[in-house]
């Protein structure tokens, strides 16, 4: 009979055979495990990109297309498709976070579902009655300040997830709030000193803004999926 070893793998506890045999494996998953470190913390930034490859993009779109014949119509329908199409992505991550919320019943889902739909009403352009009035896209900031504060008490209370809970979820939130700020600089004409940029402006901000609404998408979609046990304490007291 194999004499025992104290070397437990989950509720399984390995003979001396059995670990002998899985030596090996041992040490390819540690090396996976130290070669995967650098390469999670390169995954952190590769989504905050998108900001910068969506505005070459638009660069290289205006440039060719929107100087020739017709450029300025073509320029009109590039900042109209992603006017269009920015709500519906943002609706559509908006849906799946509320599913995820009732399906999974994390509450960190229910906080970003309230920052998403915050987006969504400020990308729907909602005019104030009168002049006098705050606009949807004046308010959105102290919203999202809200929302931000909410998530991190829930953060520092242990009610949500922590960054490294949910990793495939925090690189495509981050980076989509990292083009979002980015989309700002472009908004505040920190990039005037691009060649043409003043005919551009237009089509870089909308293109940035729907590359952090494809990011928020992605996170939405690609977030864990992992149900939760909900406990109240006191009930069965």
């Amino acid at each position: 009979m194999d004499r025992m070893i104290i070397k437990n793998f989950g509720e399984h506890v390995l003979t001396e055979n059995e670990f002998t045999e899985s030596e090996p494996a041992g040490r390819l998953s540690q090396f996976i495990s130290v070669l995967g470190q650098p390469l999670r913390r390169v995954s952190l930034y590769l989504p905050m990109l998108a900001g910068p490859v969506a505005m070459c993009v638009a660069m290289v779109y205006c440039r060719n297309a929107g100087t020739g014949p017709g450029g300025e119509q073509a320029l009109n329908d590039w900042a109209s498709t992603c006017e269009l199409y920015a709500p519906l992505i943002l609706t559509v991550a908006l849906a799946i976070y509320w599913g995820k919320a009732i399906f999974t019943r994390n509450l960190t889902y229910v906080v970003l579902g309230v920052l998403v739909g915050v987006l969504l009403l400020r990308e729907l352009h909602w005019k104030p009655e009168t002049e006098d009035a705050i606009s949807i896209k004046d308010a959105v900031f102290p919203l999202l300040g809200i929302c931000f504060a909410w998530m991190l008490i829930w953060l520092w209370w242990g009610i949500i997830d922590k960054p490294a809970d949910n990793w495939l979820h925090t690189i495509f939130f981050y980076g989509a709030i990292v083009t979002y700020a980015f989309g700002q600089f472009v908004e505040k004409r920190l990039f005037k000193f691009i060649p043409d940029e003043g005919t551009f402006h237009t089509q870089f901000e909308e293109s940035i803004e729907c590359a952090g609404h494809c990011l928020i998408f992605l996170a939405a979609l690609l977030g864990s999926w992992k149900r939760r046990k909900i406990i109240i304490k006191g009930m069965d007291e």
